[in-house]
């Protein structure tokens, strides 16, 4: 099932033209609860960065809830709170995300 209209003005908005295909194909592969929702959810807590994502895509296979949490304006924390929240996740997986794993003696 294709994205809707708006997600694809959000995503036009966020990402590079060259980008797009990439993320229309990447909120496709997302079937779960709430989809419009967590499609426009996870295109604005990527930041318009591709590895982000998908991070947060995975996550919302897990739990479509803590990805709307985090994508919305939720009423139970302030605004600042809310946004130090999502910079702190970002930035984390910014340092760390595809990074490879330390070898291990065995």
């Amino acid at each position: 099932m294709a994205v809707s209209p708006a997600t694809r003005q959000l995503c036009d908005a966020t990402f590079s033209d060259a980008e797009a295909a990439s993320v229309l194909s990447l909120l496709d592969l997302y079937a779960g609860a709430e989809r419009e929702r967590v499609h426009q959810a996870v295109v604005r807590l990527s930041g318009g960065r591709l590895g982000t994502l998908r991070m947060w895509l995975d996550e919302a296979k897990r739990n479509p809830e803590t990805v709307l949490w985090f994508g919305e304006s939720p009423s139970d924390v302030s605004q600042n709170t809310h946004a130090f929240g999502v910079e702190f996740i970002n930035a984390f997986l910014d340092r760390h995300l595809d990074t490879p794993a330390e070898p291990t003696d065995e």
